[in-house]
């Protein structure tokens, strides 16, 4: 079995992966995009993509992602604790640093940090394990990298300082997502206090540019019964300032889901139960 993620060997993802499936094979794409259209294309068996992180906030583009292959489904979630270390050469000192380089979310998870060092020149660049193999063949001792321990480990590189993200309860929820040629894979439940329960869904809802509309969508999941879980609006493609809800909830057994689908007809897309 082969999990897809998004970035380089010793990324978070891949980390995030191994832990949800087990020892599997992992291979890392460059974005979202090229993750999610594998997925799709039955290149890999499962795909690992972050939808939210307790700092940064949701991650847009994974769901319209998974709006637009609608082939693609979310079979389970997990999380994961991020730890964000101040990557350097092997001998580098942290007040001679003239730049840092990592990925946008995780430079968004160091403010503090960033603020701190206002001397620092900040470059994005695709993936945080990315940016430590980079510095490390430019081999710039005044250059460093923001990202994971192991990836220091695995590229030879020395981490300068253990945490420099913004605070400690860091962590990122990951759907688990499979394509249409994926058959049999046993939904992964979520690693939260409360158990699995195998009840949880998302939903797309694509509602009238009118008042009460989405009060009255979420009307109608409270009169069922159903626990709001993240509520994410996006621009609606083609339709200037309208837009589109991603809903996630708990209490999404089969006849509900079934039930909803009548209540909202066209409105609603499934993304996945899990």
């Amino acid at each position: 079995m082969t999990v897809g993620f998004q970035g380089e060997a010793g990324a978070f993802s891949e980390a995030a992966a191994l832990e949800l499936f087990g020892a599997v094979g992992t291979r890392g794409f460059t974005t979202f995009d090229e993750l999610v259209a594998a997925v799709d294309a039955g290149a890999v068996d499962a795909g690992l993509i972050p939808c939210e992180n307790t700092i940064y906030g949701s991650i847009a583009r994974t769901y319209d992602l998974l709006a637009e292959h609608r082939d693609v489904r979310i079979v389970g979630e997990t999380t994961y604790a991020i730890v964000q270390a101040l990557i350097g050469c092997p001998g580098a000192d942290v007040d001679a640093l003239e730049s840092v380089a990592s990925h946008p979310v995780a430079l968004e998870q160091c403010r503090a940090f960033l603020a701190a060092h206002p001397g620092l020149r900040v470059r994005t660049v695709a993936d945080t394990a990315g940016a430590v193999r980079e510095m490390m063949e430019a081999g710039d001792p005044r250059a460093a990298a923001i990202g994971p321990a192991p990836a220091a480990a695995r590229y030879g590189a020395s981490v300068l300082i253990a945490n420099v993200q913004d605070d400690v309860e860091n962590v990122t929820r990951f759907f688990a997502i499979v394509g249409p040629s994926t058959t049999g894979l046993r939904p992964y439940a979520r690693d939260d206090k409360e158990g699995a329960r195998d009840d949880r869904a998302c939903v797309v809802l694509d509602l009238a540019h009118e008042v009460g509309s989405l009060q009255a969508a979420l009307g109608a999941l409270a009169a069922r019964g159903l626990n709001l879980r993240s509520l994410v609006a996006r621009p609606a493609r083609g339709r200037a300032f309208h837009y589109r809800f991603y809903v996630e909830f708990d209490g999404a057994d089969r006849a509900t889901l079934s039930a909803l689908e009548r209540h909202f007809g066209g409105r609603m897309q499934l993304l996945g139960r899990y």
